[in-house]
């Protein structure tokens, strides 16, 4: 982490690098500021990026869920469970009910128990293998309810505070 870098000038050359109109420049400035803050995006920044590029939050919050390696203060894990028809056989349906009653979280959602942010996708193409889940883009096969406790209370004592 560079010792002078600041959040309103990376702000004003990602701005140079039209951000408001290429969501590539944005993904790019939101890693950046990731890096420089320990792993996690804070939520000030994220009001800060949105205020001085006059970008509405909700496109944000849609890049945040749509790019897992993204990670807000508030959710600095995500958990990610395939939804396809084989994995909902091998007890896929039964996982999200563990995860719903335990880490208090919808799809889509943010648990606040967990420390995690949480949504169903599509087919991961580990069928055989499955259920399958991403926790923080590692795929995990065979998935169980102790292996996602495991690594939630992992992730909890790892977090950047």
């Amino acid at each position: 982490m560079e010792a002078d870098w600041n959040l309103t000038e990376a702000i004003e050359y990602y701005r140079g690098q039209n951000v408001s109109q290429d969501q590539q420049a944005l993904i790019e400035l939101l890693r950046e500021v990731q890096a420089e803050n320990g792993g996690s995006i804070p939520a000030c920044a994220l009001e800060e990026i949105t205020a001085q590029l006059d970008i509405r939050p909700a496109i944000l919050t849609a890049i945040l869920k749509r790019c897992p390696g993204l990670r807000t203060q508030t959710a600095p894990h995500s958990l990610e469970l395939c939804a396809g028809p084989r994995c909902q056989k091998r007890e896929c349906a039964r996982l999200h009910a563990f995860i719903e009653k335990n880490y208090q979280v919808k799809n889509g959602g943010i648990s606040a128990k967990g420390g995690f942010s949480y949504r169903l996708t599509g087919c991961m193409k580990n069928c055989a293998n499955g259920p399958s889940m991403k926790w923080d883009g590692k795929l995990y096969s065979q998935a169980t309810p102790e292996l996602l406790r495991s690594l939630i209370e992992k992730g909890q004592s790892n977090t950047p505070r």
